[in-house]
């Protein structure tokens, strides 16, 4: 037989042989390197060197033991390595161990057992335990990085800023993180018990059944949609769902088991930001149609009134003239109509340049509306019926307060214009506010119209209104430091509108609240 190594390619093992007798010890070296392995060998016989070696830093490959020493042997070995919770591959070789001994060993924890006599089966008994020792560290690694897999998993699913869930293909919850329970307010072994599709608006809910259908059937890797989520105690938030589909292996049969992927994101302060922003485009928009209407009404202003001095003046030539008492009447309803025009023009022009310190008293505005009114009123046969208590004389303001006036009185004509009725005017003086009644026995305003009617551009009129009127006439009485209260009704025994102002008493003499500095 040749004394060279059976195999050149030598592979590293590192041994530790439990051995009293050296001559055996060398010959089991000897025997290992045959085999070809580059061997580490040391000998060891007491309980002290081999947890000496166990503490090294480089790990050991292989044990190989006699089963009875003087003062220590395989089963005490066996115990110590078993504590330390090490996994080498421990076989007995024995010149002396009977068959009773070799399986309580084995029971024990021995990988196997070789009588010194037939060491031939000592080579394939170590290849067969080193192989195993590498599948169960294997098994071991990957047990351990499929247990990190799964932490990062959970740590990532659950602490996700996000609502996320696993559904059955049916819809059922198999796993909802907390997001989503928080989201849905509701605990998470209940939503284990229901579906998602619970929690949708009954109006949404079966609106992309043929996105799911498709998803099902793998035409398409997933989708997004946004859809109104209604939570366990009845409120609701917007949301934007992600669907996607996971496939994997099957638990038992190895088949393919589906599973679909649910993001929930709570998307309300996008919905509040894109509101903001719709809100700021209109008022821009709206902004500039009040700027266009403006530079409009006041151009028109201007050039109605270079005609409208000039026939006020034919107006006053004609008074002065011989004529027939008929004619003198026409004569002036003309000229009353003719200052109800230059009125109308002058209040215009005002709402874009004030006087600054030209006041007048309350009690003249109201007549003056009252009297540019008054045969319009007639024509449509309503009354107009004021009531004043003494004191309101003595309050001054801002004549562009009479545009005020002027359009809650002609708004009240419109509500009546078919059907006749009434117009109240009160004024009184409580304290140091004053107080204008204007109400109406109209059709009054819808319900559904109220929160708009002060918004610039909303009418009820059709081609006939701007939607300007009551969101110039809120404005100017603001300006005035005062306050616009309206109320209405449209049923049938009770039916009409009342505007109230309130304004601050401004004395004669002094300035305009409206052109006091703040």
């Amino acid at each position: 037989m040749p004394t060279g190594d059976l195999t050149p390619n030598s592979r590293p093992l590192r041994v530790l042989v439990i051995e009293d007798y050296e001559e055996d010890a060398l010959l089991l070296q000897r025997h290992l390197k045959r085999a070809g392995y580059d061997v580490d060998f040391r000998r060891i016989e007491t309980a002290a060197e081999l947890r000496a070696a166990l503490d090294e830093p480089t790990p050991w490959h292989l044990v190989l033991a006699d089963y009875t020493l003087p003062s220590f042997g395989a089963r005490d070995a066996l115990s110590i390595i078993q504590k330390r919770g090490s996994d080498i591959p421990f076989i007995i070789v024995s010149g002396t161990i009977d068959e009773v001994s070799a399986v309580s060993a084995m029971r024990a924890g021995a990988h196997d057992y070789v009588l010194k006599g037939h060491l031939e089966r000592l080579l394939p008994a170590i290849e067969r335990e080193l192989a195993d020792a590498e599948r169960r560290a294997e098994r071991l690694r990957t047990e351990a990085e499929l247990r990190l897999a799964q932490q990062r998993f959970s740590a990532t699913f659950n602490q996700a800023a996000v609502g996320m869930a696993h559904t059955s293909p049916e819809g059922h919850f198999l796993l909802v993180n907390q997001r989503l329970a928080e989201c849905l307010n509701a605990p998470l072994d209940t939503l284990l018990e229901m579906r998602l599709h619970d929690f949708l608006m009954p109006t949404e809910n079966e609106i992309d059944a043929d996105l799911y259908a498709e998803l099902l059937a793998g035409k398409r890797s997933g989708y997004r949609v946004e859809r109104t989520i209604v939570c366990s105690d009845g409120s609701t938030l917007p949301a934007q769902l992600t669907v996607s589909m996971l496939v994997h292996d099957g638990d038992i049969d190895g088949t393919a088991a589906t599973t679909v992927l649910w993001v929930v994101e709570d998307i309300s302060a996008r919905k509040v930001a894109e509101q903001e922003t719709a809100d700021l485009m209109q008022r821009l928009i709206n902004s500039e149609r009040l700027a266009a209407a403006g530079r409009m009404a006041n151009t028109l202003a201007h050039e109605i009134n270079n005609p409208l001095e000039a026939l006020t003046n034919i107006f006053f030539l004609l008074q002065e003239q011989s004529l027939t008492p008929q004619a003198q009447e026409l004569l002036a309803i003309g000229a009353r109509e003719l200052e109800r025009v230059g009125h109308i023009t002058r209040s215009t022009l005002s709402f874009y340049r004030k006087v600054p310190g030209r006041t007048l008293d309350l009690r003249a505005m109201l007549d003056e509306v009252v009297q540019l009114f008054a045969t319009r009123a007639e024509q449509h046969h309503v009354r107009i019926l004021t009531r004043y208590v003494p004191g309101i004389e003595s309050a001054h303001y801002d004549p562009s307060l009479r545009q005020v006036f002027a359009n809650l009185v002609a708004n009240a004509l419109e509500a009546m214009a078919s059907r006749g009725g009434a117009i109240y005017i009160r004024a009184r003086v409580a304290g140091d506010r004053v107080a204008v009644l204007v109400a109406d026995n109209g059709h009054g305003i819808d319900a559904a119209n109220l929160a708009c009617v002060f918004e610039p551009f909303f009418t009820t009129k059709g081609e006939r209104g701007t939607g300007l009127g009551l969101w110039v006439t809120r404005g100017m009485v603001e300006e005035q430091r005062g306050k616009l209260q309206l109320r209405s009704s449209t049923g049938a025994e009770r039916h009409g509108t009342a505007i109230r102002i309130t304004l601050p008493v401004s004395q004669n003499g002094d300035a305009s609240p409206a052109d006091t500095p703040a």
